[in-house]
């Protein structure tokens, strides 16, 4: 047998299966059933690992992973809903969406003290133009929650909703459908702390990445169904008896 080295040429490999390009590779790809989550980083651990800089929007995918989408972000909001998100035991969240119940309204007691560890306000579903992306976008701080009352304009606005508004405020509302946004950063300061806090403007240009209108209902089903969770801590396993 020759000891010589045979060259392949992998150029001549047929392109079978699915490549970088194929459309399903991000939906198959994904770690979970969870949405992406667009959030406005301003100070902590991911600034301090330098992930992202400070008064820039990300996608956290990880520990040590955020997609930096930049100091502004053009999205389309969908649907909204509340939301009460409790983070004091890492390894027993809970989320809730009914701000009828005793949970929701503990968390939301909670939150409004700070580094309580408990979140609540608005969560949108809304389709990010540089991503290409539905995501979730929780207002669950007190600047995202001033702010929201913006965003809250941006969603669609049926005929018998439009009719209320216009009683309520009197003054003539015009129906529509989702609107685009942009979400911008503004750095703030209170006497020797400063943070950076959303702002939301009108977005005069349109988005051409949509996907079909039968994805997007899709999308808003299953976001509007999401029930309240709680993820409970993984007892330890007892050690196995099994002989060796």
């Amino acid at each position: 047998m020759s000891n010589e080295l045979t060259t392949v040429n992998l150029e001549q490999l047929p392109a079978v299966g699915f490549n970088a390009a194929s459309e399903l590779l991000g939906e198959l790809t994904r770690s979970g059933e969870f949405l992406d989550r667009i959030q406005l980083y301003t100070k902590g651990g991911a600034i301090d690992k330098d992930l992202i800089r400070p008064g820039h929007y990300g996608v956290p995918s990880g520990d040590d992973s955020i997609r930096d989408l930049g100091v502004e972000i053009d999205i389309l909001p969908l649907c909204c809903r509340p939301k009460a998100l409790d983070l004091r035991d890492k390894d027993a969240i809970v989320t809730n969406y009914d701000p009828t119940t005793e949970v929701f309204k503990t968390v939301k007691e909670l939150g409004s003290t700070q580094n309580s560890g408990c979140m609540y306000g608005l969560t949108f579903l809304v389709f990010e133009r540089s991503t290409g992306r539905f995501c979730e976008l929780f207002c669950g701080t007190k600047s995202m929650r001033t702010e929201s009352n913006k965003i809250v304009n941006f969603l669609p606005l049926p005929e018998d909703a439009a009719r209320q508004l216009e009683e309520k405020t009197g003054v003539h509302v015009e129906p529509h459908g989702s609107l685009a946004c942009t979400l911008k950063a503004k750095y703030v300061t209170k006497r020797n702390y400063g943070w950076h806090v959303p702002v939301c403007v009108q977005c005069s240009t349109p988005f051409t990445n949509l996907p079909p209108i039968d994805r997007v209902r899709a999308e808003i089903e299953k976001f509007m169904s999401l029930a309240d969770t709680t993820v409970e801590k993984v007892e330890e396993a007892p050690p196995s008896k099994r002989a060796r």
